[in-house]
C-alpha cells in the first residue's frame, strides 16, 4: 500500500518519492527569488533562522527590477542584505520584537508591531503574504524537515495558505524533536523551491552573571518548590537562576518555556530537571526556540527529552496552566510604585518588544500553586557614571506598560522580594521601596501614592 501524507493545498504526496521531488525543487537562490515580486508581502523566519542566501538573492532581484516588498519577521540579524541602509527603499520591515535590529529603526523603514509573542504566527497570517521563506534542517528519512532553532514563530497557517514557500536548507542546523507531530516540521513536497546554504547559524554564548543577578537569582530560587515547572528567560540572570536551583538541591523540576538554553540543558544533565512531575507532556522539556551555542545544538539534536512546538501553542496560557506549580521568571526595565511593568521601551523608543511576558504572567498564576516573578536590578549607571533607580514613582512619559499592575505578583531585585498581589497602592509602594536601591528609598518615600 502506498504511504500517502496530506500536504499543502490539499495535495497528497508519496513519502517514497520525496527524494525525486527534492531534486526537482532544488535550485539556486536567484532562481528561487523569482517567486518574489515587487509589491509582495513576504513572511520570513528570523533570528538564527534568517535565510541569508535568499535574503541576498531577493535584494538583488528587487534592485534589478526597481520594486519594494513588505517583509514581516521576528527580529532580523544586523548583517542582512535587505535591511542594509542603502537598500531601505526596497523593504518596509515589520517586526514584533527588536534585538540587534533596533539599530535599524532610524532608517525609517522599520516598524514595530505590538503583539504578544504567542500571536506572532497569527500576526504574520493576517498580512496575507504571497511568499514565505523558511530555514530548515536537512530532510529525515521520510522527507520531513525540522524548522529548527527559531522556526516556531512562523506558523503552519502561513505556510499552508501563502502561494509560495521557499525553503533554505542548512546542514548546520539541528533536527529538533517535535513529539512526533507536525508542529515544527515541513515536508519536501510542501515546498515550491529549495535552496541549500551552509552558513553557520549565529551562536548565543552563555552570558556570565553579574553580582546583582546572582543575588536576585538566590531570592528567586527560594520561591521555587521541588516539582515546579519553570519558565526561564535569556541572559546572565537566567543562568544565575539555573546555578542557584542546582546549588539549592531542587528536585524534579520541569520545563515549559519559550526559550530552551544552555542553562536548561545543564540542569537536565545534572538531573535537577527531569520533568517527572509535569501534567502536560511529562518527561519532556518543552519550548519554542533553541537559543545557545553549538554545544546546545548537539545536545538537542534529535534528543527525545525535548519537545519543540510552535510559539502560539507554547505560550498559550491554557497550556501553561495545565502544569502545576509553574514558576515564570521575566525581566523588566522598570517598575513604578503601583506595580506597572515596562519591559520593552525607553520612554517612547522601542528597545525590545512585548514578548511573551503577559502570557506567562497569566498562565503561571492560573497554574495550581503557580507563581509569577518579575525580576530586575534595582538601579543602573548611565554612561556619565550617574546612578538611576529602576523603581520609579511613575513610569516615564511614553513608556510601554508591558504588564498591568493588576496582574503583577512578585517583583524581585537584589535587595529582596515584594509580593504585590491583592495589595493596596500604598502597600505596594512600601514593598517596592523596601527592595529599591538604598540611595533612592527616601526620595521614593516622598512620592508614594496615597
Amino acid at each position: 500500500m502506498t504511504d500517502l501524507i496530506p500536504t499543502r493545498r490539499g495535495r497528497m504526496a508519496d513519502k517514497g518519492d520525496w527524494r525525486a521531488q527534492y531534486q526537482a525543487l532544488l535550485c539556486t537562490p536567484d532562481q528561487a527569488a523569482e517567486l518574489v515580486a515587487p509589491g509582495d508581502t513576504v513572511a520570513c523566519t528570523g533570528g538564527a533562522n534568517w535565510p541569508y542566501a535568499m535574503d541576498a538573492a531577493i535584494a538583488r532581484r528587487l534592485r534589478a527590477l526597481g520594486g519594494a516588498i513588505e517583509l514581516d519577521s521576528l527580529f532580523a540579524p544586523v548583517d542582512t542584505a535587505l535591511l542594509r541602509p542603502e537598500n531601505r527603499d526596497l523593504v518596509e520591515y515589520n517586526v514584533n520584537f527588536l534585538a540587534g535590529d533596533r539599530t535599524l529603526v532610524p532608517q525609517g523603514n522599520v516598524h514595530f508591531v505590538p503583539t504578544n509573542l504567542g500571536q506572532t504566527g497569527n500576526w504574520m497570517a493576517s498580512r496575507h503574504p504571497q511568499a514565505a521563506v523558511i530555514v530548515c534542517a536537512p530532510p529525515d528519512e521520510n522527507g520531513w524537515m525540522s524548522r529548527t532553532l527559531w522556526g516556531s514563530h512562523l506558523h503552519r497557517t502561513v505556510l499552508e495558505t501563502c502561494p509560495h514557500v521557499i525553503v533554505e536548507i542548512n546542514p548546520q542546523m539541528p533536527d529538533m524533536a517535535s513529539g512526533g507531530e507536525r508542529h515544527l516540521r515541513f515536508h519536501v513536497s510542501e515546498a515550491d523551491a529549495i535552496v541549500v546554504s551552509s552558513r553557520m547559524p549565529a551562536e548565543n554564548l552563555p552570558l556570565p552573571a553579574a553580582e546583582e543577578d546572582r543575588r536576585i537569582a538566590g531570592f528567586i530560587a527560594d520561591l521555587v518548590p521541588d516539582g515546579a515547572c519553570m519558565q526561564f528567560g535569556l541572559g546572565g540572570l537566567a543562568n544565575a537562576v539555573g546555578d542557584c536551583l542546582a546549588y539549592a538541591g531542587k528536585k524534579d523540576l520541569g520545563v515549559h518555556t519559550e526559550v530552551l538554553t544552555n542553562c536548561v540543558a545543564e540542569l537536565m544533565k545534572k538531573g535537577v530537571v527531569n520533568n517527572s512531575r509535569k501534567q502536560l507532556l511529562p518527561g519532556q522539556s518543552v519550548g519554542a526556540f533553541l537559543v545557545g551555542d553549538r554545544h546546545l545544538w548537539r545536545y538537542a539534536h534529535r534528543n527525545p527529552d525535548f519537545t519543540f512546538k510552535e510559539i502560539d501553542w507554547v505560550n498559550d496560557a491554557r497550556h501553561i496552566a495545565q502544569n502545576e506549580r509553574v514558576v515564570s521568571v521575566n525581566n523588566a526595565m522598570e517598575v513604578d510604585l503601583t506595580g506597572q511593568v515596562n519591559a520593552e521601551s525607553i520612554g517612547r523608543r522601542m528597545y525590545s518588544g512585548t514578548g511573551g511576558q503577559m502570557e506567562w504572567v497569566i498562565g503561571s498564576q492560573l497554574s495550581p500553586g503557580g507563581k509569577s516573578i518579575i525580576a530586575l536590578r534595582s538601579s543602573y549607571v548611565d554612561r556619565a557614571g550617574q546612578r538611576h533607580s529602576k523603581i520609579q514613582p511613575v513610569l516615564p512619559p511614553g513608556a510601554a506598560v508591558t504588564t498591568p499592575r493588576t496582574f503583577v505578583q512578585y517583583v524581585v531585585t537584589e535587595y529582596g522580594v515584594a509580593d504585590l498581589k491583592y495589595k493596596s497602592c500604598l502597600e505596594r509602594a512600601r514593598a517596592l521601596i523596601a527592595i529599591a536601591h538604598p540611595d533612592f528609598r527616601r526620595e521614593l518615600e516622598r512620592q508614594m501614592p496615597l
